[in-house]
């Protein structure tokens, strides 16, 4: 039982880091929050590999807890752009052009 148990350690350690990676390489921004203990939220327990929502966090399961990641908000944009908040976060857009987002140049977590 316990090669298993260890193959599962692997398997989540794997899994968190690929997960980190696309954080890290995709434009999304978040700040990431690691919860050791049991995975549950509203006396609701969740398995290993399970996600779950925790308000505007996305939560993921391990074997060692869960982590979670917390939408950053902008701090500072080009004077041509503007803040929009949106349902779990903000999208930095051209003022004279909405539907064209804009790179904001710092964030906050």
């Amino acid at each position: 039982m316990a090669p298993v148990r260890c193959l599962w350690c692997w398997v989540a350690l794997l899994w968190a880091l690929c997960l980190l990676l696309t954080l890290i390489l995709s434009s999304s921004e978040a700040a990431i929050y690691h919860h050791p203990g049991k995975c549950k939220y509203k006396d609701k327990l969740f398995k290993v590999g399970e996600t779950f929502t925790r308000g505007c966090d996305k939560c993921y399961c391990h074997e060692l807890g869960f982590t979670c990641f917390t939408p950053m908000k902008p701090t500072s944009w080009p004077k041509k752009c503007m803040r929009i908040p949106i349902d779990c976060g903000y999208r930095i857009v051209y003022r004279e052009n909405p539907e064209e987002e804009c790179r904001a140049y710092s964030w906050i977590g």
